[in-house]
């Protein structure tokens, strides 16, 4: 199955940011695709604008979100989507268009939790709090951009887990 093969639907997808190397981050296009959760670099480092002097401007706006920062489709870049475009989701090497593309198998997970508190860091950025998914006793956190409903993503990814005959029951959590 190929990006390009997909619709996205609400509840079958979100985006979301995640830190790496301490201050460095990444946003994900994640996926509910055949018993999977796999998540698409969807663009570079994000940055807020700040015009403290010239260097920081120039980096901090080629590195700012543009448009409705509500809208968490606006996060994501052409850039990296067309590389990721007609990959198998499925096969082995989904890493081969980005290292950072992952994909984890519902049996793999352990919990997913919401938690609505904000994210220290993400400056002006809106967010809608973070999904911590639990994979082989370690915690992911993703914090939705924009407007997202996480107690419904949640939830969601609870449901498909128990339908893929992960031991985690609806409410479990």
């Amino acid at each position: 199955m190929k990006l390009a093969e997909v619709e996205l639907v609400a509840g079958n997808h979100f985006i979301a940011m995640q830190y790496y190397g301490l201050i460095l981050n990444r946003t994900y296009l994640v996926l509910a695709v055949n018993h999977h959760l796999v998540g698409l670099v969807a663009n570079g480092p994000v940055s807020e604008k700040n015009d403290h002097d010239p260097l920081t401007h120039l980096i901090t706006t080629s590195l700012a979100v543009k448009g409705d920062l509500n809208n968490p489709f606006s996060y994501l870049n052409e850039k990296y989507l067309a590389k990721a475009r007609n990959l198998d989701l499925l096969a082995d090497d989904l890493s081969q268009a980005n290292r950072a593309n992952f994909r984890i198998g519902f049996e793999e997970i352990t919990s997913v939790e919401f938690d609505p508190s904000k994210k220290w860091g993400m400056g002006n950025y809106p967010h809608s709090g973070k999904l911590h998914i639990g994979v082989r006793g370690r915690k992911r956190e993703f914090i939705l951009l924009g407007k997202q409903s996480g107690p419904f993503l949640a939830d969601n990814i609870r449901q498909s887990l128990s339908g893929a005959g992960n031991p985690l029951k609806q409410g479990a959590l």
